[in-house]
């Protein structure tokens, strides 16, 4: 039963349904994000950006009061949200993913290590180059930004196996991992011990709630409240309390798959003697009673882990991240951008994501295999491991963050830092886009 312009609506809204249910979306409303704050930023307008950045959002109850910034409250706040999902993917991963088996996941453990540590070495010997003190930024082009790369490699379509989506996807976790622990131990502030046990005390009542199989969201929703605020004033960044609460997330389900039929069954037989062809759902409330029984029968088979990552997926990816970028990559370019390629911070940043990223990658993969320690998978070989090395240089999302922690306070190193990143990340998504087409139209033409 349609109404009057629903036919017509659904139409003209299909296309955007299934733009956003792709898994290009996420890297296509980054990219708009990011063109709309470069713009901004040298335009103009770049008061009414700033001014948007520094504008004050309070929350107040009486005479307490706690007010910050909308890029604060991006930054510490709901980027909580983001690393709460990579969380719960890291936990699915270890649980019953690519990372479950260390003779499956060896690759990719070799991998990321190669694609972290070269990285790191890289920005350290531009660094040492430097008169002032750089050093804090070396976390930078350590990560990989999964939707970026991931998104980039679906456009690729059947030129790229998927096996090479498979190994970027376990590659890009691992990398968020050693960001995590770089972000949790190296770029924090003064410790407050009394903040940190508070937080830890209510990390072992999520615990708690775990082993006593409560499996409903206002617990862990409240408890992961409380582990933010403790954590944010620990000193310790507050993002690392997202990670924390999911990994407390349970991964049982409350029913299993037999019990789902048997009831989805009697259910099914029940709303179907209720139907009656000339009535709608509107007139017979029992049918409309049985929808909603089927539904937390459907909750019931799934485990809090998969239900959450389905709900929390669209909103973070395609609102919070935006946002994230349009707050952080706004950056004004000098006038004469042959002067900023003089920076140490910029070339550090963008030699680490483009060439210590690709050697890093390769040479341990490379190392691994010839020792015997991994095994590449059948469906590809060494040619894409160097496309993958290329595409996990895109840093974007995750460096920009570590930017903002290493050079907090100091606006023209963080100028740099964030010109290192967009101009790193291009590159090293061209270079892994070109690649992957080369090899390509070589395997077509010897298929030929």
């Amino acid at each position: 039963e349609h109404a009057p312009f629903e036919k017509t609506f659904d139409r003209i809204s299909s296309p955007f349904e299934v733009f956003f249910s792709s898994q290009s979306a996420t890297g296509v409303m980054l990219l708009v994000a990011t063109a709309i704050a470069l713009y901004l930023a040298n335009s103009q307008f770049y008061e009414t950006y700033y001014s948007i950045n520094d504008m004050k959002l309070a929350i107040s109850l009486g005479d307490w009061q706690i007010s910050h910034s909308l890029k604060h409250w991006m930054n510490d706040g709901l980027m909580v949200l983001f690393f709460f999902m990579l969380g719960m993917e890291i936990k699915r991963e270890v649980m019953v993913g690519e990372l479950r088996d260390i003779h499956h996941s060896g690759l990719v453990l070799v991998m990321a290590l190669g694609g972290m540590v070269f990285p790191a070495l890289t920005y350290t010997l531009f660094s040492s180059m430097s008169d002032e003190s750089i050093g804090q930024g070396w976390g930078i082009p350590m990560a990989t930004d999964t939707a970026f790369a991931l998104g980039l490699l679906a456009l690729l379509g059947s030129r790229a196996p998927k096996s090479a989506a498979v190994i970027l996807s376990a590659l890009a976790i691992v990398d968020d991992i050693g960001a995590v622990l770089v972000i949790s131990i190296f770029y924090t502030e003064n410790i407050d011990f009394l903040a940190l046990w508070s937080a830890a005390g209510v990390l072992g009542g999520l615990f708690i709630f775990n082993l006593l199989g409560i499996r409903r969201p206002i617990f862990y929703l409240f408890g992961g409240i409380l582990l933010w605020w403790f954590i944010l004033h620990s000193g310790v960044h507050a993002t690392t309390a997202g990670v924390l609460a999911a990994l407390m997330v349970p991964t049982r389900p409350y029913a299993e798959t037999r019990w789902f039929i048997r009831h989805m069954r009697r259910l099914l037989k029940t709303f179907e003697k209720l139907d009656e062809p000339n009535k709608s759902i509107l007139e017979e409330q029992r049918q409309h009673q049985l929808t909603e029984k089927a539904q937390d029968i459907a909750n019931k088979a799934s485990t809090p882990l998969q239900h959450w990552t389905s709900r929390l997926d669209k909103p973070v990816s395609l609102t919070i991240m935006p946002l994230f970028a349009f707050l952080n990559a706004g950056v004004t370019i000098p006038p004469n951008f042959s002067e900023a390629f003089s920076s140490n911070i910029l070339l550090g940043v963008s030699s680490g994501l483009v060439f210590g990223k690709a050697i890093g990658i390769c040479f341990f993969a490379w190392l691994g295999i010839k020792l015997g320690w991994v095994k590449l998978p059948q469906s590809i070989n060494f040619k894409h491991i160097i496309g993958v090395s290329f595409l996990a240089g895109i840093g974007f999302t995750m460096s920009l963050f570590i930017g903002s922690l290493a050079f907090s306070g100091e606006a023209e190193m963080l100028t740099q830092a964030k010109l290192g990143v967009l101009l790193g990340s291009l590159v090293a998504g061209l270079l892994g886009i070109a690649f992957f087409l080369m090899i390509s139209n070589k395997d077509k033409s010897h298929g030929n």
